[in-house]
């Protein structure tokens, strides 16, 4: 994004835009992903630095050293800004100051979190009784407790190792959890067989090598993801980001 969308950015999510603009920005932000992030990156970076400036050393600081730039360029015996320079020398600080946030801000996703897909697990109820360790493992998987829905599905797995579901849902439990190569034995056994989650396993198998940063084995495996298949265009995608 150039700096006139980083601004226009930041005074949408800082409410400083009228209706109109209010209107037309959101238009744009419709048809615009990374805008859309943005926007959503720019108010949780403010919100954290609120928290960090609060009644800190470093407000004080920020104070001080505007104060200084006060005294320096708008003192009266100094040349007086016009109104649209200093504009423009705010929008190149600010633009810098979010670009930087953008850059090296800890809300930015990583590549894994970005091209995970398998985001809910689906299960058949069997109606009335207590729930299988699938179903509840599906409960909390679907919630992101990946650590609590681990144990369940190892059951499940263990009990019957040719459940390709229990398999391929407990490979990802391994993985979110930094168990990348007992993930791995388990997504090559599917990839080897012929169950609806063979392709589905090399991409995972492809992702946790993405999750450890090789991304040499990464590339290897998403070209086992053959066209037509739900994860192609996404192995496509994120092989060229390696």
């Amino acid at each position: 994004m150039d700096n006139d969308q980083l601004l226009l950015a930041s005074r949408y999510a800082d409410g400083e835009m009228d209706r109109q603009e209010q209107q037309e920005f959101e238009l744009l932000m419709s048809a615009d992903a990374q805008l859309r992030d943005y926007v959503e990156q720019y108010r949780q970076a403010t919100l954290a630095l609120k928290d960090h400036f609060a009644a800190d050393e470093g407000l004080n600081n920020l104070k001080q050293t505007l104060g200084q730039l006060n005294n320096t360029y708008f003192k009266p015996e100094a040349k007086i800004i016009s109104l649209k320079t200093y504009a423009r020398w705010l929008s190149g600080v600010a633009a810098v100051l979010i670009i930087g946030l953008l850059v090296f801000n800890p809300w930015r996703k990583s590549l894994y979190d970005q091209y995970s897909t398998a985001n809910t697990m689906s299960v058949a109820e069997r109606g009335e009784g207590p729930q299988t360790n699938l179903e509840k493992a599906a409960g909390l998987y679907n919630k992101r407790a990946f650590t609590l829905a681990e144990p369940l599905l190892a059951k499940a797995y263990a009990g019957n190792p040719k459940n390709s579901l229990a398999a391929y849902y407990y490979s990802i439990t391994l993985i979110e959890d930094k168990k990348e190569t007992q993930a791995r034995a388990i997504l090559q056994q599917l990839f080897q067989g012929e169950s609806a989650f063979k392709y589905d396993a090399a991409y995972y198998i492809a992702l946790s090598y993405v999750k450890q940063k090789d991304n040499a084995n990464a590339k290897k495996w998403l070209k086992n993801v053959p066209p037509g298949t739900s994860n192609y265009s996404k192995a496509k995608e994120l092989e060229e980001k390696l």
